[in-house]
């Protein structure tokens, strides 16, 4: 394992990639709205993450579900968000529930709270996301909240130091840079009183000129004069993605490297690596080179893997469905398969209370996702006789000519003198290690 990919808390906006997470071996992924589009997907991406900490790897698995606005995880209600938590009360209730849910569904870590202060001024960025104008009203949601998440030993995450409530701008699209903010700034205190209670704390892409004339993220004076020294911080700093134009728009991807880790900065988190893998290659050509401290990124690495002890376990409360799904198949085959075909069937429910096409809408997606360049029929009349083909069954069996055929049965068992597999369940994570079988990876 490359223990520097522990450096990079990474994330997928489109097809989640555990080939690449094995390789690069991160410290963490962020799951994003297109790595859950539902609470089915959400499962599948779960067991391909959690089989390869069954060989050993462990990653923080976090996501942006704050609340209000920047709710991504399927299967958890809806809340009013920050801004009415802290008008009417019940972050601890909030942190309860969100903490409970996210220990249920995989995820040891989320990237919240915001303790950014709302101001009369404040970008949309900060908007709703504050929980309040009134500092101490943060710092008391906030510490609530947090105590609430420790309860399921979910990690959370102060965002974004040394606040970026009184930015005008966003720093997705912008440099902003605010100049009414010194070192005695109420804003950053809520940071210095909040620290002692998270092992996360995740920078603004902001300027300050009055604390540094560079971004917050890259500013030795801000992150280890301040955070560190003043304020006595001893957790992680994780930068906010590294992809953001108030950084890339600014500074070079060495520059901004180089800058971070001597910053005192621990972990570089990149929300789009499918775009931006240009930055680890960066990386790791500047360790090569020596262009990077190599004794303090170990001593980073190893401060990482110390707070990865205290969140981090092998499995998740819900793992024992994908245990079922794995364990419950049977099958006959004769031989390994090769280069597969799929025939897929088009799903119908067979009452109200039926499920089968929900079950198997994500079908056709998640064979690309296991079998790129794998063909996919509807029809039996499309096929080559030259073909493979793997027939999802529903009801009917019907006549397929082709070189071989294996059937997979999803609604009833229906052994024959044939090639088949029996996951006794139409459900995708049972169809995703039925796949997996047919890869030759899970073998039962």
């Amino acid at each position: 394992m490359n223990d520097f990919g522990n450096l990079f808390f990474i994330g997928f906006q489109n097809q989640f990639e555990k080939d690449f997470l094995e390789r690069i071996n991160p410290c963490g992924i962020i799951l994003y709205p297109e790595n859950m589009n539902d609470v089915y997907k959400l499962q599948i991406n779960m067991e391909r993450i959690y089989s390869l900490f069954d060989k050993g790897y462990r990653f923080f698995i976090s996501s942006d579900h704050e609340g209000g606005q920047l709710e991504t995880v399927p299967n958890i209600f809806p809340s009013p968000g920050n801004m009415a938590i802290g008008k009417v009360g019940s972050a601890s209730e909030f942190g309860n529930y969100l903490a409970h849910m996210l220990k249920l569904h995989g995820f040891n870590m989320v990237f919240a709270p915001v303790v950014d202060v709302k101001h009369e001024k404040s970008s949309h960025v900060t908007g709703f996301r504050a929980y309040s104008d009134d500092h101490e009203i943060i710092k008391m949601r906030a510490l609530e909240f947090i105590r609430s998440l420790l309860d399921e030993n979910i990690a959370p995450t102060l965002k974004h130091f040394p606040g970026h409530g009184k930015a005008k701008e966003d720093s997705h699209f912008t440099l902003p840079v605010v100049f009414d903010f010194d070192e005695n700034d109420e804003d950053m205190m809520i940071f210095k009183e909040l620290s002692k209670h998270v092992d996360f704390i995740m920078t603004a892409h902001v300027m300050y000129p009055k604390l540094d004339e560079v971004v917050a993220t890259l500013s030795k004076k801000i992150l280890k004069g301040i955070l560190r020294e003043k304020f006595g911080y001893k957790g992680l700093i994780i930068s906010d993605a590294f992809e953001m134009k108030a950084l890339y728009k600014n500074y070079s991807p060495k520059e901004v490297i180089k800058r971070f880790f001597e910053a005192d900065g621990d972990i570089i988190l990149i929300g789009d690596v499918e775009n931006h893998y240009y930055l680890i290659e960066t990386f790791n050509s500047m360790v090569k080179s020596g262009e990077l401290d190599i004794e303090l990124l170990k001593e980073k690495v190893e401060k990482i893997k110390k707070i990865k002890e205290k969140y981090v376990s092998d499995t998740y409360p819900t793992r024992f469905l994908s245990k079922i799904a794995k364990q419950a198949i049977d099958f006959k085959l004769d031989s390994p398969v090769e280069n597969p075909s799929f025939l897929i069937p088009q799903a119908k429910n067979l009452s109200l209370a039926d499920t089968s096409q929900k079950d198997l809408k994500y079908l056709r997606n998640l064979i690309k996702e296991e079998f790129k360049d794998a063909k996919i029929y509807t029809s039996s009349s499309e096929i080559s006789n030259e073909d493979t083909v793997i027939y999802f069954v529903l009801d009917k069996v019907e006549n397929v000519n082709a070189k071989r055929v294996i059937y997979i049965f999803l609604r009833d068992v229906l052994k024959k003198d044939v090639e088949y597999v029996n996951p006794y369940s139409s459900k995708l994570i049972s169809i995703y290690h039925v796949l997996q079988l047919f890869k030759g990876e899970g073998l039962l």
